[in-house]
C-alpha cells in the first residue's frame, strides 16, 4: 500500500513580492495627466535621444527624463524635460544612484 510523501518543512514557500508591487502609483509620484501631455508633446518635437546626438548616435527617443530629478528639487516645467532612448535613461539613472551612495 502506498504511503504519502513526506513533507519537507511543514509550510509552503512564499514567493517574494516585486519591488513594482510595492512601488508607489505613477499619480502619487507625479506623473499624472499633465506629465502625459508633456511627454507626448516633447517626442513629437524631439523624436530623437538628446544624448545619443551629443555623441553622434541617431536613436529614437522613448522616455521623457527629468534633467534634474523631481527628488532631488527638480520641476515639472517642459524645460526640465529631455527625450534619451532607453539605454541612455539607464545609464543616467544608475549614475544618479551612485552619486547619491557616495554622498556623505
Amino acid at each position: 500500500m502506498p504511503s504519502r510523501p513526506p513533507k519537507l518543512n511543514g509550510k509552503p514557500r512564499q514567493a517574494k513580492q516585486s519591488n513594482w508591487s510595492r512601488r508607489a502609483s505613477r499619480q502619487s509620484r507625479g506623473y499624472g495627466r499633465e506629465h502625459e501631455r508633456i511627454r507626448a508633446e516633447l517626442l513629437r518635437d524631439e523624436p530623437l535621444c538628446r544624448e545619443c546626438r551629443k555623441h553622434g548616435r541617431v536613436t529614437a527617443a522613448v522616455i521623457a527624463d527629468h534633467v534634474v530629478p523631481l527628488a532631488q528639487g527638480g520641476s515639472g516645467e517642459r524645460s526640465n524635460y529631455q527625450p534619451l532612448c532607453r539605454p541612455c535613461s539607464d545609464a543616467k539613472t544608475a549614475r544618479e544612484a551612485a552619486a547619491g551612495r557616495t554622498k556623505p
